[in-house]
């Protein structure tokens, strides 16, 4: 049964004008109030119709009943979004369908607070209930609500409201969330509170030595900065750029070079110090301390763009100092970044090391070195044979898994194993070796499929 059948059979089976208006006629005004009573106690989506006709009644008069619709329309919406969110909060989530249906909701809510008066008093209401779950944050609906708490208030001293909730409720986030709202809203002294209290990445150490620079006190910013340094979570690169450029201003390298060091103590922290100190030096025009600084910046652990910082070395140091150190750069390439290494080898057109690499490394699918044969094919003049080997190797791999998309790899491959062989006089090999790949295939039907018109 088609959806429009359906359809016309639900209008049918739907009460007309005219059967309402006979069933109805002789009821006087209060049992007509009984009866939409009754309906709308019995079902929610009666309510809801009841409301929305009303709204639409009032629309564009707003005396009378509209604050009262309005404000019960506010209810029922979050009603209905509150009781998807206690389930989702109840088992960490639910289903998707469910999920838009909450979010909806929500969005009329929104539509209402914004387009209409509605009192603190009710507005009060639903906002606790939401915040109750802000606080559980286990619904998955956390940013969703906070966005609808702001749209609920409307004074400095609902927002203020807001924040004091989130501020001893809220996850961290949202505890820095309610120390913009008491900043925006003049409560200085709240907000050096809270950020003192939820002083967790180098983030939170900058923004209240800001707020201190701001106002003109930078001997509390440069001692919030350094407190950070020593008991912020996690890496310290704003950190560490603050106070460079802090004491770089002033003019003091006694405190630049103590920085260095606290630096070269914290392993996974260095390079971004490193680095700033070769910028400084490279400025002065100290090239023996530029040159220490770049051979320490390319041997930082972790170290990206290996490949740009050769090239760095290769440019800024003397002929002589980068052939004495190019060893102990490339040394240190290769352990940072095995790829870059080997663009360089090729580009110096030393390539037996990549190529021994390969070989003993030969690629699978998207694990390996050489994905999309980014090595082999600069390789396929010097060592031709060897790169038809590897990827006959790469062709059984991909047909052993089965499935279409994998022979399609396969075909891809053997296609350049074709013109690989073509190119260096191989027709003859390359026929032979195609008929018996075939023949050890030929139950693979969708294979052969695939396959089909390669050999031509």
């Amino acid at each position: 049964m088609n959806e429009k059948t359906v359809r016309k059979r639900r209008e049918r089976s739907c009460m007309d004008k005219k059967t309402v208006n006979t069933l109805t006629d002789m009821f006087d005004k209060k049992q007509l109030k009984d009866l939409i009573y009754h309906m709308v106690s019995e079902r929610g989506e009666a309510e809801q119709i009841l409301l929305d006709y009303c709204q639409k009644k009032e629309a564009g008069q707003k005396f009378g009943n509209h604050n009262l619709i309005i404000e019960k329309q506010l209810r029922k919406h979050w009603k209905k979004a509150s009781g998807i969110i206690e389930e989702f909060d109840m088992y960490g989530g639910g289903p998707e369908p469910d999920e838009e249906d909450a979010y909806d909701e929500l969005e009329a809510m929104e539509e209402l607070l914004e387009n209409n008066e509605i009192s603190w008093e009710v507005r009060q209401e639903v906002l606790d209930e939401m915040l109750y779950f802000v606080a559980s944050d286990n619904s998955g609906f956390t940013d969703g609500l906070v966005d609808i708490a702001f749209v609920l208030c409307r004074t400095k001293e609902e927002y203020l409201y807001l924040a004091d909730f989130l501020n001893s409720k809220g996850n961290s986030y949202y505890r820095n969330l309610a120390a913009d709202i008491y900043l925006k809203n003049g409560e200085d002294e709240k907000f050096i509170e809270s950020k003192k209290a939820n002083l967790n990445y180098g983030s939170d150490y900058l923004e209240l030595a800001g707020y201190y620079e701001k106002h003109g006190d930078e001997k509390k910013a440069l001692k919030i900065v350094l407190e950070g340094l020593n008991k912020c979570n996690g890496r310290l690169d704003e950190i560490y750029s603050y106070l460079f450029n802090y004491y770089k201003r002033k003019k003091d390298e006694t405190a630049l070079e103590k920085l260095y060091k606290d630096s070269k103590k914290r392993k996974w922290n260095q390079d971004t110090m490193t680095e700033l100190m070769h910028q400084y030096y490279t400025e002065k025009g100290d090239y023996p301390k530029q040159k220490e600084m770049l051979l320490e910046l390319i041997s930082c652990p972790g170290r990206k763009h290996m490949k740009d910082l050769y090239k760095k070395c290769r440019d800024e140091l003397s002929a002589k100092d980068f052939q004495e150190e190019e060893g102990k750069i490339l040394k240190a390439v290769k352990k940072n970044d095995l790829s870059a290494y080997f663009d360089i080898l090729i580009e110096k057109d030393e390539t037996g090391e990549v190529i021994e690499y390969l070989t003993s490394h030969p690629q699978r699918g998207g694990w390996g070195l050489d994905v999309d044969h980014y090595f082999s094919k600069r390789l396929t003049g010097k060592y031709p044979r060897e790169i038809v080997e590897l990827y006959w190797g790469e062709v059984s791999f991909y047909v052993g898994l089965g499935k279409e998309s994998n022979y399609r790899h396969a075909a891809a491959i053997l296609k350049e194993i074709r013109k690989l062989m073509a190119k260096n006089q191989w027709a003859e090999e390359w026929k032979s070796r195609y008929q018996t790949f075939l023949e050890v295939h030929k139950r693979k039907r969708l294979l052969l499929g695939v396959l089909n018109g390669l050999e031509k």
